[in-house]
């Protein structure tokens, strides 16, 4: 009977938890557009720039969005995407890529996670990285969640965040941040971890300006 009642009271807490957080008015944030995303961040400067088709804008339906290819001086070239969510609520929630390319027909070999650095207590924080293939082509990713300057793995864990900065603070924006490179065939998913982790090291400085903390 004392588990019932403990499960009944957990199931209301977490109803009353989450009408409060549906009849919250979200705080708006002071930040920059991403348009204004510096070209050269160290090494790696801007060599394009592009702009998703209707059909996929439709779909993620973010306030705000970057797409551009940076490269290095030794010939290292990334697909560097950020989407940005002033207000998130159902139906307009950030998209997992664990669910968007296999979506587009890219098959995961490799699905875990790599150490981006170390915050000021020694926790190390993590991303996920992901190797896919699609008929002959393969890629490779490291994507991460970041809203109120928490940089989040794990989606679970991004939406408990979500909840609880809506009830404490009235903020539910957030963006996720997308790291790509096409993989040669033979080319070694290792080596490209360290390059897609390295740019993002050089970039995680800057996403304050525009994925405020």
């Amino acid at each position: 009977m004392s588990k019932r009642l403990l499960l009944v009271a957990a199931f209301l807490c977490l109803t009353i938890g989450l009408r409060a957080w549906v009849s919250v008015i979200p705080t708006p944030v002071q930040r920059e557009s991403l348009s204004q995303f510096p070209n050269q961040v160290g090494e790696w400067k801007m060599t394009s720039s592009s702009t998703l088709d209707e059909d996929v804008a439709g779909v993620l339906k973010a306030d705000d969005y970057l797409l551009r290819r940076y490269s290095d001086e030794n010939g290292h070239s990334i697909d560097f995407f950020i989407a940005y969510y002033q207000t998130q609520r159902a139906g307009e929630s950030m998209h997992s890529p664990k669910n968007c390319l296999p979506g587009s027909g890219w098959i995961p070999i490799i699905n875990d996670t790599a150490v981006l650095r170390s915050d000021a207590q020694g926790k190390q924080v993590l991303v996920n990285r992901y190797v896919i293939e699609k008929d002959s082509d393969r890629a490779l990713a490291i994507y991460w969640y970041q809203a109120s300057g928490r940089i989040i793995a794990n989606e679970y864990l991004g939406k408990l965040y979500l909840v609880w900065d809506s009830l404490r603070t009235g903020r539910r924006d957030g963006g996720i941040v997308r790291v790509f490179i096409p993989l040669a065939r033979g080319q070694n998913s290792d080596r490209a971890s360290q390059t897609a982790l390295d740019f993002a090291r050089a970039v995680t400085p800057e996403l304050a300006r525009f994925l405020p903390n």
